[in-house]
């Protein structure tokens, strides 16, 4: 009942979209499954860019230019997100006093969802239309620019390209950049690439996916994925175990599994095992009866310090460490 292509819905399912894509402005809306797609009207899923850094920065309007809303919109131009306090000026409507009685603050809050509905009927998106912006004033770099992970295997890229300075009371943290880059050049005693990342049939910690006895069949043991021409220098066969160690004094002890997918400068582990550490098996604290059918060393065990700079989440897909035959 959907094109496979538009994914617009037909016959009973006309006026939807496939998987009712994000955002979806009220009950009846079908949904948005091409952000920023000013060619459809709103009511079709189309949409400008959200206005959320004010109205003018330096001088600079920051709404979106003259004719430029989405398709059938009363305000062909650009225009504030929609609260209560604008709503009828810029929406050029009239609102009755028991609507103004039970109308939310703003779009994001109101439960009544009369601002959303209101929207609809204009053609105008809740959000409001402005300009996308490249230059953002509010982050370190306001327009991006590389800078080398703190523990780089790259010593030459960390002067051309230096991380930030350490930051005092980042979220209540004081956080290390600077300083910790320069402690030492950790390629020469972390000389490989670790990468960490999800498998098809598991989900972030796993506690779920490793419960099911069929999902734990498909992967029953954490591994390592390894190059044979790098485990074959460390004199790693493929099914031995070997320990990983990290810039940061841990360690974890786990199977390896030759591949060739994986380049001979890094290795890759799935994020999804518990129930070990630094090489001792723990699994015996699990309550009784909840133990997952697969457990294993967690690779977050062995990933590297690190924390955006933005938003002060860790560094957990990557870094550098040392390998050796267990």
């Amino acid at each position: 009942m959907f094109d496979q292509i538009s994914g617009r819905g037909y016959g009973e399912m006309k006026g939807e979209y496939y998987g009712l894509p994000w955002p979806v402005w009220t009950e009846t809306h079908g949904g948005s499954p091409l952000l920023y797609n000013i060619n459809r009207s709103v009511a079709e899923g189309g949409m400008g860019f959200r206005n959320r850094f004010g109205l003018e920065h330096d001088g600079q309007d920051l709404l979106a230019g003259a004719g430029s809303a989405p398709k059938d919109s009363a305000n062909k131009d650009g225009y504030p997100e929609i609260t209560a306090k604008n709503i009828e000026e810029v929406l050029g409507i009239k609102l009755t006093a028991d609507e103004k009685k039970r109308i939310g603050k703003n779009w994001k809050v109101d439960t009544s969802n009369i601002i959303a509905e209101k929207c609809m009927q204009q053609g105008m998106a809740p959000y409001g239309n402005a300009k996308a912006r490249a230059k953002v004033w509010t982050f370190p770099d306001q327009i991006p620019m590389h800078r080398e992970p703190i523990h780089s295997p790259r010593q030459d890229l960390v002067k051309q390209y230096p991380t930030y300075e350490d930051k005092r009371d980042h979220y209540r943290v004081d956080t290390q950049y600077a300083s910790k880059q320069n402690e030492q050049d950790w390629s020469k005693d972390f000389p490989i690439n670790l990468v960490t990342g999800r498998l098809v049939n598991m989900n972030g910690a796993g506690m779920e996916n490793r419960a099911s006895k069929y999902l734990a069949a498909l992967t029953p043991e954490m591994f390592c994925s390894i190059n044979p021409d790098l485990a074959g220098k460390y004199g790693i066969r493929d099914g031995s175990m070997m320990w990983i160690h990290s810039p940061e004094g841990t360690k974890i002890k786990v199977k390896a599994k030759y591949s060739f997918s994986v380049p001979e400068d890094r290795i890759f582990m799935p994020f999804h095992f518990a129930g070990h550490f630094q090489g001792e098996d723990l699994s015996h604290k699990y309550p009784k009866g909840t133990k997952p059918y697969a457990v294993g060393e967690s690779a977050n065990t062995v990933t590297n310090y690190g924390y955006d700079i933005i938003t002060q989440i860790p560094e957990t897909k990557g870094g550098l460490c040392r390998i050796e035959f267990a």
